[in-house]
């Protein structure tokens, strides 16, 4: 849920995308399915970066792995679905797995490339781990849109960083 940030500094080259996701990954997940889920993210955010996104592009760069099969279906669910729908059908972290969060965050970030604000409360519609998955969701977005896409209203109502700096 980090790393769309090192997708997207790296968007120009998806080889190194997925070499610096499984590196960035391995230290903290334990799993071979948390280092695929960071691949897809990472190189959705990629993607994202260079106006190219789409779910058969991620799957295709995605280990082989619950997470990349859970991509090949997300590619077949189409956007006029209804999001708690999708989720359904694709997951939504409640099982607390990547294969569980990754493919119905990306679905919503391709579903929803330049309204940051439309792809997040879509993916809130899909319930479940809604933090998981609109982070997911929001990086991938804002590699694509960048931070002015964020409302000035929730600028306003977010936290102070500490230092003042904020």
């Amino acid at each position: 849920m980090r790393v769309a940030p090192l997708g997207a500094w790296f968007h120009t080259d998806l080889s190194r995308v997925v070499e610096q996701a499984t590196l960035s990954a391995e230290v903290t997940h334990a799993h071979p399915e948390g280092v695929a889920g960071a691949v897809a993210v990472a190189v959705a955010a990629a993607l994202s970066a260079g106006h190219e996104l789409t779910l058969d592009a991620v799957a295709s760069l995605t280990p082989r792995s619950a997470v990349q099969e859970g991509l090949v279906r997300a590619a077949e669910v189409p956007f006029s679905t209804e999001p708690w729908k999708a989720s359904d059908l694709l997951g939504h972290g409640q099982r607390i797995r990547a294969d569980d969060t990754v493919p119905f965050a990306l679905w919503t970030a391709a579903r929803h490339p330049d309204d940051l604000v439309s792809a997040l409360w879509s993916t809130a519609e899909g319930f479940g781990d809604v933090d998981t998955t609109c982070a997911i969701t929001g990086g991938v977005v804002a590699a694509r849109t960048g931070v002015e896409a964020v409302p000035e209203g929730w600028l306003r109502r977010r936290e102070a960083l500490p230092g003042g700096a904020g």
